[in-house]
C-alpha cells in the first residue's frame, strides 16, 4: 500500500477542512466547523452502489476508541484511506445535512479518520446538532 505524502495530508482542500484546520486555534469557533459541515458535500463509503433515486445504502461504521460505533464520513474523496476502500469501494456524495437528518440516536460520526483535519461528535452531540441547527427553511 503506498502512502499519500504528507504534505498533501496537511493542505486544506475545501472550506470544511479550512475549518478543521482551524480547530484547535484559540479564536476557532464550533458553530463555524458545524455549519461548515451542515452545507458542504460530504462523502461517505458503501459496499452497496446506488442502484435507484429511492435505493438504501449501508455506509461504513467503524468502531472509536471506546469500541462505540461512529459513521465514517469524509470532507473529500481523496481522504478516504485505501483500507476502508477495500471494505466499502463506493465513495458516495452527500450534503452534511443529510447526514445529520438520517444518522441514528446510537451513532455517532467521525470526519475523516486517521487524517490530519478530522474529529469525531459522540450520539450526544449529533442530536445536540439536529436540536440546535435548522435549515433556514425550516426557522
Amino acid at each position: 500500500m503506498t502512502e499519500q505524502p504528507a504534505h498533501t495530508d496537511l493542505q486544506p482542500l475545501n472550506d470544511l477542512e479550512e475549518k478543521l484546520a482551524k480547530g484547535g486555534q484559540p479564536d476557532a469557533s464550533p458553530v463555524d466547523v458545524i455549519l461548515s459541515f451542515l452545507n458542504s458535500e460530504v462523502y461517505i463509503i458503501s459496499s452497496d452502489g446506488i442502484e435507484g433515486e429511492d435505493s438504501q445504502v449501508e455506509p461504513l461504521v467503524l468502531g472509536n476508541a471506546d469500541g462505540d460505533p461512529v459513521l465514517a464520513v469524509f470532507s473529500h474523496p481523496s481522504r478516504v484511506d485505501q483500507q476502508y476502500l477495500e471494505a466499502a469501494p463506493n465513495v458516495l456524495g452527500t450534503q452534511g445535512a443529510a447526514i445529520i437528518a438520517n444518522i441514528g440516536d446510537e451513532l455517532g460520526m467521525v470526519i475523516n479518520p486517521g487524517a490530519a483535519y478530522g474529529f469525531e461528535i459522540n450520539p450526544e452531540g449529533v442530536a445536540n446538532i439536529k436540536r440546535d441547527f435548522k435549515r433556514a427553511d425550516e426557522q
